[in-house]
């Protein structure tokens, strides 16, 4: 009896054990499932793969992804020659089809990592150091190993590739001897065009279709990226002004273009035209419309100018010299857009190829506002095209929106306007200096970041002029050090 007893007591303490370490394991399963990430939406740029957080897909053109560490991301890339030095992160993007290609590398595959969505953007960068700083969302992510076709989610239950859709046009006015009576538009994708009058609100194609139908005609483009001659019936529209729209084959309805057609026919108006009080008569009319400073007109601070980006300077009398010569004359400055299509995002590079250490470039000395385009002209016709290390070619090889050749590295004196601009600072005078008032990223500024900038005027043979955007002041400083790069465009 008493070794049978001994036994029942051995066999008690294994059971009481197994039923702990039981319930350590549960518990320690709960636990590593409340440490997984939750999944988060994403939205992906089509130009440059991008991706930044968002809340919704109402904030990201055609629809979002989902991502979590048991539904990974596509293959992401980093850029090395975007590290912050500040908080230790580096821009992340979706790769293409072929990969993370140089300067770009592939991030680690199959590993959860730590992304830092900023803000105000959402765009997701990279932390090094595992620590997302203050104002940051932690994002947790797992990176797939191949690439993979960049797709967004229409639905919580279908997947789509999406490309966002755009359309552009020269500048159209249609008349009674206007032959043929089309207009010619290029676009990104095959699908329908909207040509939609006057000023009514349009978000989808039905506001359009909706629409009586002497105020909205349509097209289709068969090749996308080629010029297209789009046909009007002018006899079946009201004369006035129309902009112009594109839809994809997945519905997805672009920004209007930037310029817009304008039909003066002389014709008898239509019994609904009539009904509808419009002012069309049998005598040729003339539709004055005021051109947006885009199409050429009248520009103010914040505007979106003719490059697409935002006016940051307005010549408050007269004109300054301009262009790679200086012989043009130019009233504005804008500032490359961080937003929309073709977005820029500042990067850090040498001031030339290199630095170009112990080298003068006849011409970089230029600090008034318009020689900033001969400056860098000159820089580059010296140095080289390398973008990867030059901030001179890095700037000049930026298109924008509207696809323009003529961005530059700001002058001294230009770069010194952009930094008011950016810190909301008003101005008074040319030659106020940016300082540390007001705040960095006052609207509609965006994407600047509190650090230095290059300018395009050369100090010495082993130094260039920056500006810091945090307090305003300007130094010169050696070639080769990595300092952030803003193109800017005069017109």
């Amino acid at each position: 009896m008493p070794r049978r007893g001994s036994l029942i007591k051995r066999l008690s303490r294994v059971g009481i054990a197994v039923v702990l370490l039981a319930g350590v394991l549960w518990a320690g399963g709960v636990a590593e499932a409340r440490r997984l990430p939750s999944a988060v939406t994403v939205c992906v740029d089509a130009s440059s793969g991008v991706v930044r957080r968002v809340a919704s897909s109402s904030v990201c053109a055609g629809g979002t992804q989902f991502w979590s560490a048991s539904k990974p991301a596509p293959l992401l890339c980093w850029d090395a020659s975007s590290v912050v030095r500040l908080n230790k992160t580096r821009l992340v993007s979706v790769a293409s089809a072929s990969g993370c290609v140089a300067p770009l590398r592939a991030v680690p595959v199959g590993k959860l990592l730590l992304l830092c969505a900023d803000g105000k953007t959402g765009v997701l960068r990279w932390s090094v150091t595992r620590v997302c700083a203050s104002g940051r969302k932690q994002t947790w992510v797992r990176s797939a190993a191949t690439p993979t076709t960049v797709a967004t989610t229409i639905s919580t239950t279908s997947t789509t590739a999406v490309v966002v859709p755009s359309v552009s046009l020269s500048a159209t006015w249609i008349q009674g001897g206007t032959f043929p009576k089309a207009v010619t538009v290029t676009t990104n994708v095959v699908g329908t065009i909207y040509f939609a009058e006057g000023d009514f609100v349009v978000k989808t194609v039905a506001d359009i279709t909706s629409a009586p139908s002497y105020r909205w005609a349509k097209g289709t483009v068969t090749s996308a990226n080629t010029p297209t001659s789009i046909a009007i019936d002018v006899d079946a529209v009201t004369n006035g002004y129309y902009r112009v729209y594109v839809a994809s084959s997945q519905g997805v309805l672009s920004a209007p273009a930037t310029n817009i057609v304008t039909i003066s026919v002389p014709r008898t108006p239509t019994a609904a035209e009539i009904a509808a009080g419009t002012t069309t008569t049998t005598t040729t009319t003339t539709t004055t419309v005021a051109l947006t400073c885009a199409q050429g007109g009248t520009c103010a601070v914040g505007d979106t100018g003719p490059g697409g980006g935002l006016v940051f300077y307005v010549r408050a009398s007269g004109t300054f010299a301009c262009g790679a010569t200086l012989a043009s004359t130019c009233k504005y400055l804008e500032a490359a857009p961080t937003t929309g299509t073709s977005a820029w995002t500042d990067v850090g590079r040498t001031w030339a190829n290199g630095g170009i250490p112990s080298s003068l470039v006849p011409g970089a000395d230029g600090t008034a506002i318009g020689t900033g385009y001969q400056n860098t002209s000159d820089i580059v016709a010296q140095s080289g095209t390398d973008a990867a290390t030059s901030a001179a070619v890095k700037a000049s090889e930026y298109r924008g929106p509207n696809s323009l050749s003529d961005w530059f590295l700001p002058s001294k004196d230009e770069l010194n306007q952009m930094c008011k601009w950016a810190r909301g600072q008003a101005w008074t005078s040319d030659a106020t200096v940016c300082d540390s008032t007001g705040t960095i990223n006052t609207a509609p500024a965006t994407g600047f970041s509190t650090d230095y900038y290059w300018s395009s005027f050369e100090n010495d043979a082993d130094s260039a002029w920056y500006q810091t955007f945090n307090g305003g002041g300007q130094n010169p400083r050696s070639k080769s050090i990595t300092v952030y790069v803003r193109p800017v465009r005069a017109f």
